[in-house]
């Protein structure tokens, strides 16, 4: 009987530690997560390095934004990236907030740089912009292989001149 009860002390023992090495990794996943899209926000966006995309998205990269086509690849999103720091060459992404829940982040930041190259085809206003951006991702295999971005375009514009600033009630 005594024996039996360390078999069963011993196997639960076992279980748990593995229920706990099972949260723990899945814990540090979320963490690499999570400073996988910081790192893209940091080093690609804010620092203009083309050369990590290839390390933080996957190859078969999809973004989907609420204006525009999707973005479809790396090379996609290479483009996009220049050309968004074409326009302002000193565009900064300061995080500010990630979430992380399985193979989802979600990450909230705000973007602030100056228009020197002409926003969607307008000539340069020289303004600097301030925006709050959202994004939620999905992760596989260490990489982003999707996104939903959603950024305030509508205040960018106004901020830019483009548009009237609407009247606050």
């Amino acid at each position: 009987m005594i024996r039996l009860l360390r078999i069963a002390v011993g196997s639960v023992a076992l279980v748990a530690l593995v229920a706990l090495a099972a949260c723990s990794s899945r814990g540090s996943n979320l963490e690499e997560n999570k400073a996988l899209v910081r790192r893209a926000h940091e080093v690609v966006w804010s620092q203009g390095d083309l050369s990590a995309i290839d390390e933080i998205w996957a190859a078969d990269y999809l973004a989907h934004a609420p204006v525009g086509p999707d973005w479809r690849g790396r090379q996609a999103l290479r483009e996009h990236v220049q050309a968004h720091r074409s326009t302002f060459p000193d565009w900064k992404e300061e995080v500010q907030e990630v979430i992380a829940e399985g193979d989802r982040v979600a990450a909230r930041w705000i973007s602030t740089g100056t228009d020197m190259g002409g926003f969607r085809g307008n000539p340069p206003t020289e303004r600097s912009v301030r925006i709050r951006e959202l994004g939620f991702y999905r992760i596989a295999d260490g990489r982003i292989v999707e996104q939903w971005v959603l950024a305030d375009v509508l205040s960018l514009q106004q901020q830019l001149g483009l548009v009237p600033d609407a009247a606050v009630r």
